[in-house]
C-alpha cells in the first residue's frame, strides 16, 4: 500500500482512503453477519419453574452448591459458572433441581450502572457486571445430550465455504456452538433480570468466546457430574 505522506494529489489520497474504508466496512459487516446465523431468543416466557416457583411462594429452602463448578472463560476474562440448587417447599412436597448459571461480563451498554446480583463477594472483576439464570433439571439434561451429540465431534472439524450451528433453548438461556470455516465460537446468552433478580425488561446478557473453545470437553464432563447430584 502506499504511503499516504508521499501521495501529493488530493483526489489520490481520498480514493485510496475510501477503498481502505470500504475493506474495513464491508470486513466487519462480513463477521457480524457471520456470527449471527440464528435469533437469540429464549423458550416461553423466560422463566424458569424454579424462578416460578421463589416468586410464587411465600416460604422455603433454597440450596446452593458450589464446592464444584462448571466454567467457561473468554480471552478477555468474562466467565460463565454453573452449579447445582435444590428448592424445597416443605409443606407442599415441592422439591425441584436445577443449576444456577453466573455469567460475568463487561458492560454491554453505554453508561449501565455497575450493580450485580448472585454471589458479589465472588466477582473477580469490580468493572464487570453480574448475573444470574436458573436452569431446570430437565432443561440440564437436554443441555449435556446436545453439546455429547453436536458440540464435541465438530470441535476440531472444518466446514470449507459453509457454516453450522448448533443451538439450545431452555427458558432463560440461549446458547450456540457455531462453526465458520475454521473458526468456532460459544455464545450464551441470558435474560437480564437485574442486580436483584426481579425485573425483566427484554434485554440479554451476552458471553462468547473462541479462545476456550477447546475446554467444552471438560465442560460437559463436570455438568455430567453435577447432573449425577440431582434427584
Amino acid at each position: 500500500m502506499k504511503n499516504l505522506n508521499y501521495i501529493k494529489s488530493p483526489t489520490e489520497k481520498i480514493n485510496l482512503l475510501f477503498i481502505v474504508y470500504c475493506f474495513l466496512f464491508f470486513s466487519v459487516n462480513s463477521f457480524c453477519q457471520e456470527i449471527r446465523q440464528v435469533k437469540r431468543t429464549v423458550v416461553g416466557n423466560g422463566t424458569s419453574i424454579i424462578r416460578e416457583n421463589i416468586d410464587q411462594n411465600k416460604e422455603f429452602n433454597f440450596f446452593r452448591d458450589w464446592s464444584k463448578i462448571a466454567l467457561l472463560k473468554s480471552g478477555i476474562g468474562e466467565t460463565v459458572e454453573l452449579f447445582p440448587v435444590v428448592f424445597i417447599v416443605p409443606d407442599k412436597k415441592i422439591e425441584l433441581y436445577g443449576l444456577q448459571l453466573d455469567v460475568e461480563v463487561k458492560p454491554q451498554k453505554a453508561g449501565i450502572e455497575i450493580e450485580n446480583s448472585g454471589s458479589i463477594f465472588n466477582l473477580v472483576n469490580k468493572n464487570f457486571i453480574k448475573r444470574s439464570i436458573f436452569i431446570d433439571k430437565a432443561d440440564v439434561s437436554r443441555l449435556i445430550t446436545g453439546i455429547q451429540r453436536d458440540v464435541i465431534p465438530e470441535i476440531k472439524n472444518i466446514y470449507k465455504k459453509k457454516s453450522k450451528e448448533y443451538v439450545f433453548k431452555s427458558n432463560e438461556l440461549f446458547f450456540s456452538f457455531f462453526i465458520y470455516e475454521k473458526k468456532a465460537r460459544i455464545t450464551m446468552h441470558i435474560i437480564d433480570y437485574g442486580p436483584a433478580g426481579v425485573s425483566k425488561d427484554g434485554d440479554q446478557i451476552e458471553f462468547w468466546t473462541e479462545s476456550k473453545v477447546d475446554d467444552i470437553p471438560e465442560f460437559l464432563e463436570t455438568l455430567k457430574d453435577l447432573y449425577s447430584t440431582m434427584k
